[in-house]
């Protein structure tokens, strides 16, 4: 593992990146944002040159040229354009197909089994909900994909004539009493919208749990990652470990 590395996400709408030293994520260091803040940010450390840049991205050649080519120009160094393989850090990829499972969801689940062990369960929430499980001997079990909360709120939203919540207003809705575990009823229109969101990433979660722990000798440990994690939270009346560095974790886990 080299010395100094810059990891970077490259999503549909967004970069995220940290530098890692000595295989240590530096969380200070972290930034997200379009492509001119990720040079400005890059620029302002200075002197500082990576030994090696590591990408994942979702977004297409498109939008990862121009990172591969600020990072040649600036450093001399080529990024590393990281996929999804059939093994990587002793977890096995469950598709038939590995390279179709996305590289972000991947890394995430060789990120959380490098961190937390195994057997585990992995509940990524943003623009989609991702539920991923991997077994004690490191098989990946499979998954589920589901709309991620902002996306069912903005379908809503698009699709009907009823007043919607904002995301930031989900995690207690209107018309609620105060928060706790679980998702009552509610008696407003906005909070049966909110709740009727955490509700359906919640039952997710149980149905998959069902359908997982049986194929385990264990009960998993059950990680939550997810720029969209923050308003399931309060309502979890179980153990769960939040960590949002998981596809970083993964990107620093070797072959």
């Amino acid at each position: 593992m080299a010395k100094t590395s810059l990891l970077i996400d490259q999503g549909n709408t967004r970069i995220k990146w940290v530098w890692a030293r000595n295989g240590e994520l530096e969380k200070e260091s972290a930034g997200s944002g379009g492509f001119d803040a990720f040079q400005a940010d890059c620029r302002s450390h200075g002197r500082l040159v990576p030994d090696a840049v590591l990408l994942s991205s979702v977004a297409g050649m498109e939008k990862t040229k121009p990172i591969a080519g600020f990072c040649a120009s600036e450093w001399g160094v080529e990024p590393q354009l990281l996929e999804s393989t059939r093994e990587r850090g002793g977890v096995k990829n469950g598709y038939d197909l590995p390279g179709m499972l996305g590289v972000d969801r991947w890394l995430a689940i060789v990120g959380a089994v490098s961190r937390h062990g195994a057997p585990v369960v992995i509940w990524d929430h943003g623009t989609a909900t991702t539920l991923d499980a991997v077994d004690e001997n490191g098989q990946h079990l499979g998954g589920l994909i589901l709309p991620g909360p902002e996306t069912m709120l903005v379908s809503l939203r698009k699709n009907t004539k009823l007043r919607i919540p904002e995301i930031l207003e989900i995690a207690f809705g209107a018309g609620a009493s105060e928060p706790g575990p679980g998702v009552p009823p509610a008696r407003a229109t906005s909070g049966c919208i909110s709740h009727g969101v955490l509700a359906a990433q919640l039952g997710a979660l149980n149905q998959f749990l069902r359908n997982v722990t049986v194929q385990m000798s264990r009960q998993p440990v059950l990680v939550i990652t997810g720029g969209a994690a923050s308003p399931i939270l309060p309502l979890l009346d179980f153990d769960y470990i939040h960590d949002p560095w998981l596809v970083f974790r993964g990107m620093l886990v070797g072959p």
